[in-house]
């Protein structure tokens, strides 16, 4: 493995609803998904326990089609991740 790095599953979940990709998809299906391509593609493990996203559970954008409340964190090799987005700019 390359040289790690250490992100949460929100960060790329936020970066999908921004961009409008995986519009038809609920949350919990963005972030099995984006786990499944982690571990398969960028040597992924998951890391921890599930934390709470820091923009809090009342944020107006919270939902089950919107971000989520809680968010896996991951560590991966960080050279997969100009592919890990451009997977994320397909869905």
């Amino acid at each position: 493995m390359g040289k790690p790095i250490r992100m949460g599953n929100d960060e790329f979940i936020l970066y999908c609803r921004k961009q409008n990709k995986g519009d038809n998809k609920s949350t919990a299906q963005l972030g099995k998904m984006i786990w499944e391509w982690i571990r398969d593609y960028a040597g992924g493990k998951k890391v921890g326990k599930r934390e709470n996203c820091e923009w809090g559970e009342e944020a107006d954008n919270v939902s089950v089609s919107g971000l989520p409340y809680t968010a896996t964190q991951f560590e991966f090799d960080r050279n997969y991740l100009p592919a890990l987005y451009d997977y994320l700019d397909t869905l």
